[in-house]
C-alpha cells in the first residue's frame, strides 16, 4: 500500500533523537490519562531495536514500577487470531528478549511456554498498540495482518460480557497522524489516539449531532426540576435499547456533588452512570436520576460520588472527596462497589473526548 511506503519514507528520516523526544512527549500525555494512572494490568506492545515508533520502553518501566501486570504481544502463526499476549514478570526479562528478524523483542518457544498466558484475561482493562499511521477520528492503519484488529475485537467482547470497558490507545510519532486512514469491514477504531502534539478521542459526527440533541434536551429538563419532573439523567436509548455515553453522563457547569450509579436490565451487562448538580445530600443529586432510569425499566444501585468541577471555559472536569451515607452503610471512602473515582473519569473521558479530565484522593 503506497501509504505505508510513504509513512516509513518519513520515519527513516527520523533521527534517535527526535523519535526520543517525541516518545517522551507521548508518555506525557498518555499518564494525563486517568485510566493509565490507575491502570493494574495492561497490554503493551515492545519497541523494535532502532525502530521508527514510539519507544514504550518507559511506559513499561513505569506500569511495572506502579505494580501493574504487563503483557506483551507475539506472534504465533499467520492468521489474525495468532497473536498472544504473555505476562512479563520484570523490566530484565522484557529486555532481555530474543529479538525476531525485525528487530522486535519477542519470546521464544521456551519462553512462552514458561510465562502466562494474558490473551483473555479480563483483568486488563488498557491496550497500548502501534500502527502505521492514524487519522484524527482514531482510524488506525497497521501492517495489514489484522493481529491488533482481531485482539482488539475480542477483548472487546470479552470485557462487555463482564460488564466493564477495555480502553483501547493507539501510540504514534507526528508523521504517523495522516488525513484520513481508510477503514474495513474487520478494521477495529480505538478509543484515543496519542502524538507527540496531544491526544484524540474518537467522536462521529452522529456522535455530535447526539450529543447536541441531548444537550437542548436537559435545558429542556433542567427548567422543570423545581416542578418534581425527573428527567435529567437522560431519556434516549439507541437502537438496541442500551443507553449510550451521552445519556450515562450528565454534568452541571460548576462545583456540585456527584453520583455515581450501577445500573443493569435483563439479559445486558450492567454498567455504571453518572450525575452531578446541585444538593444538600448525595442522595438528593441522584433521586433524580434514579426515578428517571427505573422509569426506563432499569434496577439502580447508588455506588458513591463525591464533588466534581466543570469549567466549559477551561475545558477541564476534576473529580475528588466522597459522598457521606450514601452508597454504603458507613458512607465513604469511597463507597460500596466504587474504588476510586477511576472509573468515572474514565467514562466522563469518553463521553466528554474534549475535556480533560482530571481527579485525586482529596477528601479519602
Amino acid at each position: 500500500m503506497a501509504t505505508r511506503k510513504q509513512i516509513s519514507t518519513v520515519l527513516r528520516a527520523l533521527t534517535p533523537a527526535q523519535i526520543a523526544t517525541q516518545s517522551a512527549a507521548v508518555m506525557a500525555h498518555l499518564a494525563g490519562l486517568p485510566a493509565y494512572m490507575s491502570c493494574m494490568s495492561a497490554s503493551i506492545y515492545l519497541p523494535m531495536d532502532k525502530g521508527c515508533e514510539v519507544d514504550t520502553w518507559p511506559i513499561i518501566a513505569d506500569l511495572l514500577a506502579r505494580g501493574a501486570h504487563v503483557a506483551i504481544p507475539r506472534v504465533t502463526g499467520p492468521s489474525p487470531s495468532d497473536l498472544v499476549m504473555l505476562r512479563l514478570s520484570s523490566l530484565e526479562q522484557a529486555q532481555a528478549l530474543p529479538r525476531t528478524k525485525w528487530g522486535i523483542p519477542e519470546p521464544d518457544d521456551v519462553l512462552a511456554a514458561q510465562m502466562e498466558d494474558a490473551t483473555s484475561d479480563p483483568t486488563i482493562t488498557l491496550l497500548l498498540v502501534p500502527g502505521v499511521a492514524f487519522d484524527s477520528r482514531c482510524g488506525r492503519l497497521g501492517h495489514g495482518r489484522g493481529y491488533y484488529d482481531s485482539f482488539i475485537h475480542h477483548q472487546r467482547l470479552l470485557m462487555r460480557k463482564d460488564g466493564e470497558e477495555v480502553l483501547v490507545v493507539g501510540l504514534g510519532l507526528s508523521p504517523q497522524l495522516i488525513d484520513t486512514v481508510p477503514m474495513g469491514q474487520h478494521d477495529e477504531r480505538l478509543d484515543y489516539v496519542i502524538v507527540p502534539e496531544g491526544r484524540l478521542a474518537y467522536t462521529s459526527a452522529s456522535d455530535l449531532a447526539h450529543a447536541t440533541a441531548l444537550g437542548d434536551s436537559s435545558r429542556k429538563r433542567e427548567r422543570h426540576e423545581h416542578e418534581g419532573r425527573a428527567g435529567a439523567a437522560g431519556s434516549s436509548e439507541g437502537a438496541s435499547g442500551t443507553l449510550d455515553l451521552h445519556d450515562r453522563v450528565n454534568l452541571a457547569t460548576g462545583r456540585w456533588k456527584y453520583a455515581c450509579l450501577r445500573l443493569s436490565r435483563g439479559h445486558e451487562a450492567p454498567f455504571i452512570a453518572v450525575r452531578s448538580a446541585r444538593g444538600e445530600y448525595h442522595a438528593t443529586v441522584a433521586e433524580p436520576a434514579i426515578e428517571a432510569y427505573e422509569a426506563m425499566g432499569y434496577a439502580c444501585e447508588p455506588l458513591g460520588g463525591g464533588r466534581i468541577v466543570r469549567d466549559d471555559t477551561a475545558k477541564t472536569i476534576h473529580l475528588y472527596g466522597y459522598s457521606v451515607g450514601f452508597g454504603g452503610a458507613e458512607g465513604g471512602p469511597p463507597g460500596r462497589g466504587m474504588r476510586d473515582h477511576a472509573e468515572v473519569a474514565h467514562l466522563i473521558e469518553r463521553s466528554l473526548p474534549a475535556y480533560s479530565v482530571t481527579w485525586d484522593r482529596n477528601g479519602y
